[in-house]
């Protein structure tokens, strides 16, 4: 999600979510059948909660909650959407229509080049100030000037000058380009939630800081919860808003509770036995395990983030004939129906399938080890080469065994490197030389809006650096100039061309990535709790607002 000629917001990535279990059976997989399916039901009693509060969530999740400044969060939206709004939120599943949040309403000059948001009455931040016009463009400037922070989301390059209050209610953005879409910006879930600018002045501990160190633990939005408790790494809790304009009339929680539990097995039990009510991503063989438990509800549907090895193409891999041949050797077919279950898509290219303008074409080498070995060759890369591929702990390991394995079949000796999250990213965003870096890297990404720019600039384009998310350092003429050319370009037929020829480049001819998978939004829950919607470039959250308790 980067953009030209800035240095821009880093990408979105998720926390660790699972671990597969290597040697899964084939047999497993062709039973799993959920692909767009919900499976419950109604008339099944689960588990009793016993003396839970019947009007409290309990959502288990396999990762920390922990830095909750949306200036400054990179790593996952799950804690910040309960607690911000954006001036506009995506419609449902639609990823191409938004409807108000902070804004009642809005409109663009003829060139979609300024932008004025009414905002609504009565926002209040949960420490009482008021979100008006002037709070909103004290927010958004902090989050542009902020040195550590998503600059890039927003484009100003002086939102003094580019950001003007008319009134207490309305506010104009004058962006200097023409931006068809910027209302289907603003609701993405990095870079653009609003937080409190009187909390963050009142904690800024100076230029580098702006109140980030304060709001990481102590989140100030507008919202319908408010943090009430925070154990990073083992629990987040959350209590309903009683000020939050939306009002209480209808059936929600009055509280989620946000329990860390790495273990997926352990998820589950908690689901069996009535102490948790609902849980995010698991295992696949649990996820089979319940899908036909009509005490739940499994809900699956596709989403836009990839899952992907990229290549360091200033090194030993710099001919794409060499790309191409480990891209032959990966075979997808066996990973996703031996090792995932069918609990994820085949990808068809390096671009998520659901985006505007793509083909529904299968882009993918396919698997053919003697074609790999005979690119190896061309390329000038002798048998028992070495290379190196980085991973963080609990992301990718399965996957890198699995590609080792492969690329011994034509003579390639991989090296898998686990490193700690922290460590991960330092390298991932690095500026070490080739010799310095790994070859390969093990990571997912998903765009900030549906559209192909949003995806690609900071993967793929010859002007993005390492720390915009190209971390192979890939640089292809033809490829730059396409991603160049679509920018703040609506998806006309003359846009789709360019995207596709852009896919064919960057999955088959010049391969920049290995695509490994295609994510699926998959959460099991009570059959107990209504209300679950995964829009597909909301990535891992959920909107528990909407969620309660049938009677």
């Amino acid at each position: 999600m980067s953009f030209k000629n800035k240095r821009p917001a880093l990408p979105q990535f998720h926390m660790p979510r699972r671990s597969f279990l290597a040697g899964s059976s084939a047999l497993m997989a062709a039973s799993f059948t959920t692909a767009g399916r919900a499976f419950a039901d109604s008339h099944a009693t689960p588990a009793a909660i016993g003396a839970r509060d019947p009007r409290s969530l309990v959502v288990l999740v396999d990762a920390a909650v922990e830095n909750l400044d949306p200036a400054t969060n990179i790593e996952w939206a799950y804690g910040l959407r309960p607690v911000y709004e954006t001036l506009t939120v995506l419609d449902g599943m639609d990823t191409l229509s938004v409807k108000p949040a902070l804004a009642t309403s809005w409109q663009a000059n003829e060139d979609g080049s300024s932008w004025t948001f009414t905002l609504a009455e009565g926002a209040m931040f949960h420490d009482g100030t008021v979100c008006d016009a002037e709070a909103v463009k004290k927010a958004v400037t902090r989050m542009v000037v902020h040195p550590a922070g998503l600059a890039g989301t927003w484009q100003l390059e002086n939102p003094d000058t580019q950001i003007t209050m008319i009134d207490a209610q309305t506010i104009r953005f004058d962006l200097g380009v023409s931006r068809p879409f910027f209302d289907r910006q603003v609701s993405s879930q990095y870079g653009f939630w609003i937080a409190s600018p009187t909390a963050a002045e009142a904690n800024s501990k100076g230029d580098d800081d702006l109140g980030s160190e304060y709001l990481q633990s102590n989140p100030v939005g507008t919202g319908p919860f408010v943090l009430e408790k925070l154990n990073p790494g083992q629990e987040a809790v959350f209590a309903k808003n009683e000020n939050y304009r939306g009002g209480w009339s209808h059936d929600h929680f009055d509280r989620v509770i946000t329990k860390t539990i790495p273990v997926s097995s352990t998820r589950r039990q908690l689901l069996e036995t009535g102490e948790a009510d609902m849980t995010l991503a698991m295992e696949p063989e649990d996820m089979v395990a319940l899908r036909d438990d009509p005490r739940f509800n499994v809900s699956d549907s596709p989403t836009f983030t990839i899952q992907y090895v990229a290549f360091a193409t200033d090194g030993i891999l710099a001919d794409p004939k060499a790309r191409q041949a480990i891209c032959h050797a990966f075979d997808h077919n066996a990973y996703i129906e031996e090792v995932v279950l069918g609990t994820a898509d085949k990808p068809t290219s390096v671009f998520p399938s659901l985006m505007q303008g793509m083909d529904g074409k299968d882009r993918l080498l396919p698997y053919d080890p003697e074609r790999a070995r005979a690119l190896l060759a061309e390329a000038g890369i002798a048998e028992g080469t070495e290379l190196t591929m980085a991973y963080y702990s609990g992301f990718g390991d399965i996957e890198g065994q699995l590609l080792q394995a492969w690329l011994a079949e034509i003579g390639i000796d991989l090296k898998l490197q686990e490193l700690s999250f922290s460590a991960y990213l330092d390298v991932f965003f690095g500026e070490g030389t080739a010799e310095e870096r790994p070859d390969l890297f093990y990571f997912s990404w998903w765009p900030n809006v549906d559209h192909p720019y949003s995806f690609a600039w900071g993967l793929f384009s010859g002007n993005a650096a390492t720390f915009d998310g190209n971390t192979g350092r890939y640089s292809n003429e033809e490829a730059t100039a396409l991603i160049d050319d679509m920018n703040n370009q609506e998806m006309s037929e003359e846009t789709a061309a360019k995207f596709r020829r852009l896919a064919d480049i960057l999955t088959t001819e010049d391969p920049a990535w290995l695509p490994i998978l295609q994510e699926r939004a998959q959460f099991v829950s009570r059959n107990d709790i209504v209300g679950i919607e995964n829009n597909p470039i909301y990535v891992a959250t959920l909107d528990m607002y909407n969620l309660s308790r049938k009677s």
